[in-house]
């Protein structure tokens, strides 16, 4: 279990440094993916390396998560800068009437003026970051190699996943689901750890994603898209209200509201279906799983 943990995070690590480094600088298409790519496998690494928490000198850990949180905040002003861009992209193309329609592009138009950060592009920065952080992930691979694993098994697996699964599910079981961003945030945070812990289980079998994992990542992307949908409306709100165009902020405001609604009520719903087990039960039914892949 150790070795195959330590695989697993060294394989997203060298996944980081592919990523930095192999797309072609003058294709910005590329680098979006890129970034992208680099900040979905260092999510993936923390979740391995929080598996093996509870087996890990705590300092060893903390400093290898704090270095791994910090490349990925230092990529995520790249990706969000996308995100504005495509979603006011989406939000144009498939706007429910015409005059929402223009009133997307108006808003473009106003963020673009008021915030040209934002919609303006620092290339060479922007290079730097990512070469930056694809060096880094390089280093961190010899400290993962370097890390005493010998406590990880998989009782300290399994005792991790049972956590994390009874602080998901609080969200959507036990708490009180309040129609607030803050709520569903959170939300989305516990059920992206829980996705991404199980996923390095699945890799380290070698097998088909189990459809657990399939809801969760499911649930986690309709929460997700609602929080992106939540920052452009902010931004459209603050920079449109400044400009004096209130028609343009309502009707974009009312894109947004319609479609925010419905990921909100597909993300709980996706959650609670996901998560209906008990902590002890999911544990039990991840055990018999991960007996079963290894019996074959």
């Amino acid at each position: 279990m150790r070795n195959e943990l330590r695989r697993v995070m060294r394989d997203e690590l060298r996944l980081v440094v592919d990523a930095c480094s192999s797309y072609s600088s003058w294709r910005l298409s590329e680098r979006g993916v890129a970034v992208r790519r680099a900040r979905k496998s260092l999510k993936r690494f923390r979740a391995a390396l929080d598996l093996a928490r509870l087996g890990i000198d705590p300092s060893d850990h903390e400093a290898l998560r704090v270095s791994a949180r910090d490349l990925g905040r230092r990529l995520s002003p790249l990706r969000d800068r996308d995100v504005v861009h495509e979603l006011l992209q989406r939000l144009e193309k498939e706007a429910s009437t015409s005059r929402r329609r223009e009133a997307v592009r108006l808003a473009g138009i106003l963020l673009a003026a008021s915030r040209p950060e934002i919609m303006l592009r620092d290339h060479r920065n922007e290079e730097t970051i990512v070469a930056e952080v694809g060096e880094e992930a390089g280093l961190l691979v010899d400290r993962v190699e370097a890390t005493r694993l010998e406590g990880v098994d998989r009782s300290v697996v399994l005792d991790r996943i049972e956590r994390m699964w009874a602080r998901a599910r609080s969200r959507f079981h036990d708490a009180v689901a309040k129609d607030d961003t803050e709520w569903i945030h959170e939300s989305r945070k516990r059920v992206i750890r829980l996705q991404l812990g199980l996923q390095p289980l699945v890799t380290i079998e070698e097998s088909e994603m189990p459809r657990l994992v399939k809801r969760l990542r499911k649930c986690a992307d309709a929460f997700g898209d609602d929080h992106d949908l939540a920052i452009l409306r902010d931004l459209v709100e603050e920079h449109g209200e400044q400009a004096g165009d209130r028609e343009v902020v309502r009707r974009v405001q009312a894109e947004i509201g319609q479609r925010r609604s419905v990921l909100q009520q597909d993300g709980r719903r996706r959650g609670v279906e996901a998560l209906r087990p008990s902590p002890g039960d999911a544990r039990r039914q991840m055990k018999r799983w991960w007996d079963g892949i290894a019996l074959r």
